[in-house]
């Protein structure tokens, strides 16, 4: 789903102009990404986003296994879903898959 499908959506349900709808979006876009930055952001009934640091390693080119490359530690973000969230997305694909 793409931002104006979810303005659009947002306008429906809210009785906002797209225009506005559209706004409320970027800016809680801009919210999340900068809760995120902090360090972590909790989203009630969605999930649980942070970041974590990942470790050196080392990796190697596959086009030549024989040298070594050092990988810098570095940050990525984590998502856990609430367990409602799993549960229903489970149970939704689960009934989808069944009808198939």
């Amino acid at each position: 789903m793409k931002r104006i499908h979810i303005a659009q959506r947002l306008s429906d349900e809210c009785g906002l102009l797209v225009m506005h709808a559209d706004k409320v979006v970027g800016s809680l876009t801009e919210i999340i990404v900068e809760e995120i930055l902090k360090g972590e952001l909790e989203l009630p009934g969605v999930g649980k986003f942070e970041v974590r640091w990942t470790k050196t390693m080392i990796g190697r080119n596959p086009l030549r296994p024989s040298i070594e490359i050092k990988i810098p530690p570095r940050p990525k973000i984590f998502f856990k879903p609430t367990k409602d969230l799993s549960d229903r997305v489970i149970k939704t694909l689960a009934v989808v898959a069944s009808k198939k």
